[in-house]
C-alpha cells in the first residue's frame, strides 16, 4: 500500500503538496477516479479519490477516514548530540523512526561538533520514514537546545531518565527499565559527556547505562537504544 502525506485532513476536498502530487501523478501515473491513501501523522488514514490529476496540485476528495491509536503508548524520547557529519544524523532519524520513537531533541553539549540543524530537512525525513514503515503517527522533532537548557527545563519525574555514558561499570538498559513510564535517553557526542554534564544528569535522577562492551558511534548508539526499548515495551 502506497501512502501519501498531508498534514491536514479536516476538509473533504484538498490538494496534495507539490512533491507528493508529482510522485502520485508523474511517477505512479495515477488518474482521475483512482483511489489513494493519505496519512496526516496524527493517527488518521484517509481513503481518497483523485478528482483532478494536476501534477503540481493533485486534488482529492476524502471517501473515508480511519483513526489509529498511537502504538507507542509509553513513548521513547531521544535526546542526542548531532554529529559533525549530519548525513549520519539523517540516517539515524530515518531508522529510529522506522523502529518506533515518539520524540527527538537535538542537544548541544560541551564536546559537541555541531550547534545548528536544518529542522525542515529533518521533518521531511520523518515523513518519508513513517510512510515507508506504514505508521500513522509522526514523531515530534525539536530544534537544537543547549544541554544545560534541556536539563533545566526537563520534568524528570515524567520519564524514566537514562544517560548513555561510557563508564566502566556495566549497567544494562533492561536492568533499569520501567515499563510504566515513557523513557527519555540522552546520548552524547563522540567525545562523550564531560564530568560536569554527567554530574548534572545524576542530580536530576538520570540512571547511567552502558550499551555493551563496544564503543558505538553516536547514531549507532541511538538506533541500538531505540531497538532495545521498543523490544522491552512490546
Amino acid at each position: 500500500m502506497q501512502l501519501f502525506f498531508h498534514a491536514n485532513l479536516n476538509d473533504k476536498f484538498f490538494e496534495l503538496p507539490e512533491d507528493e502530487s508529482k510522485h502520485c501523478i508523474r511517477v505512479l501515473r495515477k488518474k482521475i477516479n483512482d483511489q489513494i491513501t493519505i496519512i496526516d501523522g496524527k493517527g488518521n488514514k484517509a481513503l481518497c479519490e483523485i478528482i483532478d490529476n494536476n501534477a503540481k496540485k493533485c486534488k482529492l476528495e476524502i471517501i473515508e477516514i480511519i483513526h489509529f491509536e498511537n502504538n507507542h503508548k509509553q513513548g521513547i524520547h531521544l535526546a542526542v548530540a548531532p554529529t559533525k557529519n549530519f548525513d549520519r544524523m539523517d540516517w539515524m532519524i530515518e531508522k529510529c523512526t522506522e523502529i518506533g520513537i515518539s520524540e527527538i531533541t537535538f542537544i548541544e553539549t560541551e564536546n559537541s561538533e555541531r550547534n545548528k540543524i536544518n529542522i525542515e530537512r529533518c521533518e521531511k525525513i520523518l515523513v518519508q520514514a513513517i510512510k515507508q514503515s506504514k505508521q500513522y503517527w509522526l514523531p515530534k522533532i525539536n530544534n537544537i537546545i543547549s544541554y544545560h537548557g534541556f536539563i533545566d527545563n526537563l520534568k524528570a519525574e515524567d520519564y524514566n531518565c537514562l544517560l548513555a555514558w561510557c563508564m566502566e561499570e556495566k549497567i544494562s538498559i533492561n536492568s533499569v527499565f520501567n515499563e510504566n513510564k515513557p523513557t527519555l535517553v540522552i546520548i552524547g557526542p563522540e567525545g562523550d559527556f564531560t564530568e560536569n554534564e554527567v554530574k548534572i544528569a545524576l542530580q536530576k535522577n538520570f540512571k547511567p547505562i552502558t550499551l555493551g562492551n563496544n564503543i558505538l558511534r553516536t547514531e549507532t548508539a541511538a538506533i541500538y537504544t531505540c531497538s532495545v526499548l521498543n523490544y522491552l515495551y512490546s
